[in-house]
């Protein structure tokens, strides 16, 4: 009987877990959770689970990038324009955005009723976390 690691040891399971994994199993966590809380604190667990979403999508888009390696041989040479990087989606910008969007969701609960008003001025908040996030970033972290 040998059932040691010696014959797996070539296979993709010796832990080394993707951060891209690993960001997704902490996104899919925080979904439970906020709608937990949003049983407790508002009676509405559909609500808490929209913004567990919402912040569960950003740790996600940004977890990677968050435990990359900073390797100076990617260093961009030519800038671009502004505009060309606001065309182009850009997943840390983005998963940094949506968090504090969502907090900021949740919050709104407290302060008012009206969830769609406050869906849309977080939207807009996120937006202008994302656009300069987008800008200043490095291509090479999207």
């Amino acid at each position: 009987m040998n059932d040691s690691r010696d014959e797996r040891s070539g296979s993709a399971d010796d832990g080394d877990r993707s951060p891209g994994l690993i960001g997704a199993g902490i996104g899919v966590l925080e979904l439970p959770v906020f709608g937990y809380l949003g049983l407790v604190l508002f009676g509405q667990p559909i609500f808490g689970a929209f913004v567990g979403l919402v912040v569960g999508l950003g740790t996600y888009l940004s977890f990677p990038a968050l435990v990359a390696d900073d390797d100076s041989s990617d260093i961009e040479t030519t800038p671009e324009p502004v505009g060309d990087r606001l065309r182009r989606f850009h997943r840390t910008a983005a998963g940094l955005a949506l968090p504090p969007a969502g907090i900021l969701l949740f919050a709104w609960r407290f302060v008012n009723e009206n969830v769609l008003l406050g869906v849309l001025a977080t939207a807009v908040i996120g937006l202008a976390i994302y656009a300069p996030l987008a800008v200043l970033l490095p291509r090479r972290l999207s």
